[in-house]
């Protein structure tokens, strides 16, 4: 650990010491105690405290002693100079000034506590700001009982100058937020444990092939059972042992967080609720905003990502949106959100982009505005624009349930509405036919309402004889027990040719619907 010289000098630990040279901008690695029972050894860059008698008189003597020092590594020394005359130490902080070593004076009683108050001291790596332990462990239980999870991990890494990472359920939090953290961060089996042995049980060193960062992680337990990690995040051989008893110490204040950190559980739950058609109660229902709209995004292709996708995606809606959105991932693997925004469509788009650079590209299903607690009807509109865009193989990649039109009747799964058992009917009857005949009668029947009921046209959109196409529409008049020569019969004929390929490609129709023009 070094210390910068000059926030050192300012601490307690040295505050009966006079330097009397300027501090050079110096780090201190360690004190090394030079006397003359033993050999003179230290570590570059330490500070040297040299017992009374062990400093030459002057002259070349005490210039080839300085000398020794700085070609050493030295970074300069304190010294026991009591009962020496001024002129003796002035000229000594001269010779030491020529050379850039730092020299103060101290007392001889002052050495051996130095030592020992030296190695409970630690320095802020973001601006060398020097405490003792105690001290700084103070101040991250103060953040986090005061303050919460934020301040807790700016504590972490103003003090050891790394990214520092919380990571329970669907919760990520990063301090600082920038640069956003790579994706391989949240791959468990990318990260390959480093085989030196932790002080710490619970704390251990990854590296990865996936990312130039190494992770210094620490387990979080509740009643014996893990529930999240909270990590520091830098580069190869940047971790030092303060490190360690830092991140243990805050993983142990974050062991109260599992019921703090409760609320993306709560609100998973209660969007399952709300997506089965109840409402929770209150208590739940305050976590949400009072009211916005519900999405609904289904992956439109899969890339095969490894474990951690979803975590991955997690820290970026809470990078990328810090106001603590409502969301869930549902068991599909579909992003629910209800949101409270004035501007959906942004909002949307801000949000597919993002999650197309995580490599999951998505179609989104928007409810119309409601508040939480007709959150029920919400979701269901939104559930229902994703999934008939995905049917319709809807152009633009945002669905409103309000741009629907007359494919809002159709809602699938199947229920009770009489459209649906219509749609149910008329595919039973045409279920009676081989399955060539029925495909292209369902065709003839989609294309010929697209065409405005125009024989010759429908007969040349699918490459085929017009009294063919008469022959195919009277059979299906028949079929359903239509007359097309009547309003009616045209009207259900113009609904029907809109749901009912939407119906067989949902799933209830067994046949393969044909392509126009085949």
């Amino acid at each position: 650990m070094k210390l910068k010289l000059e926030y050192l000098a300012g601490c307690g630990t040295f505050s009966e010491c006079r330097f009397r040279t300027p501090f050079y901008e110096k780090e201190v690695s360690s004190l090394a105690f030079i006397c003359s029972s033993g050999p003179a050894v230290w570590e570059p860059q330490s500070l040297l405290l040299v017992c009374a008698g062990m400093i030459p008189g002057g002259g070349e003597q005490l210039a080839l002693w300085l000398d020794e020092r700085k070609g050493r590594g030295a970074a300069g020394f304190l010294a026991d100079l009591s009962g020496e005359e001024e002129e003796r130490i002035d000229a000594l902080a001269k010779a030491c000034r020529e050379r850039e070593l730092v020299f103060g004076t101290v007392a001889a009683d002052r050495f051996v506590s130095m030592i020992n108050e030296y190695s409970h001291l630690i320095a802020s790596r973001t601006d060398g700001t020097v405490r003792a332990y105690d001290r700084v462990l103070e101040d991250l239980q103060h953040r986090f009982y005061i303050s919460g999870t934020d301040s807790l991990l700016d504590g972490l890494s103003y003090w050891t100058g790394c990214q520092a990472a919380l990571i329970v359920g669907q919760d990520t939090f990063v301090k600082p937020p920038v640069p956003v953290l790579n994706e391989a961060v949240f791959y468990p089996a990318y990260w390959r444990k480093e085989p030196q042995k932790s002080p710490l049980s619970h704390v251990s060193l990854y590296s990865s092939s996936y990312s130039e960062k190494m992770l210094l992680q620490a387990e979080l337990f509740k009643n014996r059972l893990p529930f999240g990690v909270l990590c520091l995040i830098g580069e190869e051989g940047r971790f030092e042992p303060s490190d360690y008893i830092l991140l243990n110490y805050a993983s142990i204040l974050c062991t109260g967080i599992d019921d703090y950190k409760r609320r993306s559980r709560r609100i998973e739950a209660a969007m399952e609720m709300i997506c089965g058609g109840q409402m929770p109660d209150s208590s739940v229902t305050n976590l949400f905003p009072e009211s916005g709209y519900a999405l609904v995004l289904r992956e439109q292709e899969t890339d095969g990502a490894a474990d951690g996708k979803k975590e991955y995606l997690s820290y970026l809606i809470h990078h990328y949106f810090p106001q603590q959105l409502c969301y869930s991932f549902s068991a599909e693997g579909s992003l629910r959100l209800f949101v409270s925004t004035e501007d959906v469509d942004h909002f949307g788009r801000r949000l597919l982009d993002i999650l197309d650079g995580a490599g999951k590209r998505c179609r989104a299903g928007v409810s119309r505005y409601y508040t939480i607690s007709q959150a029920v009807t919400a979701f269901f509109e939104a559930e229902s624009a994703a999934h008939i865009a995905g049917l319709l193989e809807y152009g633009e990649r945002i669905c409103y349930y309000h741009d629907l039109g007359i494919y809002r009747l159709l809602n699938y799964p199947e229920n009770s509405w009489p459209i649906n058992q219509m749609l149910g009917e008329m595919d039973e009857l045409l279920n009676q036919m081989d399955e060539e005949k029925r495909d292209v009668l369902a065709m003839t029947v989609r294309v010929f309402v697209k065409c405005k009921f125009n024989y010759q046209k429908t007969a040349d959109k699918l490459y085929t004889h017009v009294n063919t196409v008469r022959y195919r529409i009277k059979l299906i008049e028949d079929l359903w027990d239509a007359d097309l020569s009547s309003d009616e019969g045209r009207l259900l004929f113009s609904v029907l040719a809109k749901l009912l390929p939407l119906w067989m490609k949902s799933g209830c129709y067994s046949g393969t619907l044909p392509r126009e023009g085949e």
